[in-house]
């Protein structure tokens, strides 16, 4: 969800920035990085105010410092936020893609409510059949984006409304997304953004299956074969199960559950979180594994990233193979934020394991099957 700031370097000369930086630290030593310049040596001040200082002295130039500690000593690295041609918002894209969303949702929808697509092409207000589904589902995307972007905001970080993503498929979206445009200030910001998105469609989640309990009902299942030809199925996680036998005691062999569109909409919004969740990249999971243990992310990511391969030539589950690639492709690391000392409070660090158990409850190890 986020969208790392790209450092470059350098826009300003070495021996200004090296006088700028003198002011809040006794510096051992320096040398370029790659993009960036790092010194070393000993804080003349608190973390916090080092920093606040040594923004405000490179502000004008457009650099940033970010700030980190290695083997006992502190550690200053510098580089110059390149701004993109296409940085300038577009501030009609948001509305124009939720619009879309909303159609292609409500067409899915509306499929589900047994309307042929004959009938919607002759007749298309039947389309609002679907809103149950598109309403639900929406409303758990945005509720996920929004608290996200809320919290960046809170934080001072400069992001983007959400973008939202028509696409035909099952469920008629990809989902949606929000792009920061700086980096996290501290370890604390990153968490808080990267735990409330998945937190606040939990929460929905969990409420638009109880909601659609009613709405369910068992049906028999169709063997695959010439004239039926082959079939879709959903899995289910450890909290599915749980809340299904709310309304089913058991499941006869030879049936499966008819979710509804709300109860539906629930599963997909569980799903997503578990997904988000993961400690990997820049998932939601890998915003909060950077945040409880640092540089060790890129060892956990990678971890997970063959986990999940491991798991899905276990499972003949090829979702997860693909979304190990997928990460591997788009990129397992996780930058910097600009203040990265302080570790987290135990409130934190207990939420993270509450995270991790939601995790757990609501992973589905064969999401989609065939047969």
């Amino acid at each position: 969800m986020s969208d790392e700031p790209i450092i470059d370097f350098p826009l300003a000369t070495d021996w200004p920035l090296l006088a700028a930086v003198s002011e809040v630290m006794e510096v051992e030593n320096w040398a370029h990085e790659g993009r960036y310049v790092a010194f070393r040596g000993r804080l003349k001040t608190g973390p916090g105010a080092a920093l606040r200082q040594l923004r405000g002295r490179l502000e004008n130039s457009g650099m940033l410092p970010f700030l980190s500690r290695e083997r006992g000593k502190d550690l200053i690295r510098c580089g110059t936020v390149r701004r993109r041609k296409d940085a300038a918002p577009r501030r009609w894209l948001p509305p124009v893609l939720f619009l879309a969303t909303v159609v292609s949702t409500l067409m899915v929808g509306s499929l589900m409510a047994s309307t042929s697509i004959r009938s919607l092409i002759s007749r298309p207000w039947l389309v609002w059949r679907g809103a149950p589904f598109s309403f639900t589902l929406l409303l758990i995307l945005a509720c996920h984006e929004f608290s996200h972007y809320f919290t960046s905001r809170k934080h001072g970080v400069k992001t983007s409304l959400p973008y939202f993503i028509p696409f035909p498929n099952i469920l008629g979206t990809m989902g949606a997304v929000i792009v920061s445009r700086s980096p996290f200030p501290d370890r604390k910001g990153l968490f808080d953004v990267g735990v409330a998105g998945p937190l606040a469609s939990f929460v929905l989640s969990v409420g638009a299956i109880l909601l659609g309990l009613s709405g369910m009902s068992l049906v028999r299942t169709v063997p695959p074969g010439p004239e039926t030809g082959l079939g879709i199925y959903l899995g289910n996680s450890l909290l599915t199960n749980a809340l299904f036998r709310l309304r089913f005691e058991t499941v006869p062999p030879g049936y499966s559950v008819y979710l509804g569109p709300v109860g539906f909409a629930g599963w997909v919004g569980l799903f997503v979180t578990a997904l988000n969740l993961l400690p990997m990249g820049q998932l939601d999971g890998g915003h909060l594994s950077y945040a409880v243990f640092g540089r060790r992310h890129g060892l956990i990511t990678r971890a997970t990233m063959l986990a999940l391969a491991v798991f899905g030539l276990l499972y003949s589950s090829p979702f997860w193979i693909f979304v190990a690639v997928l990460i591997a492709v788009i990129g397992p690391r996780h930058g910097p934020p600009l203040y990265d000392i302080t570790p987290l409070n135990p409130a934190r660090k207990l939420l993270a394991a509450a995270a991790l158990l939601i995790l757990a409850a609501c992973f589905i190890p064969v999401p989609i099957g065939i047969g």
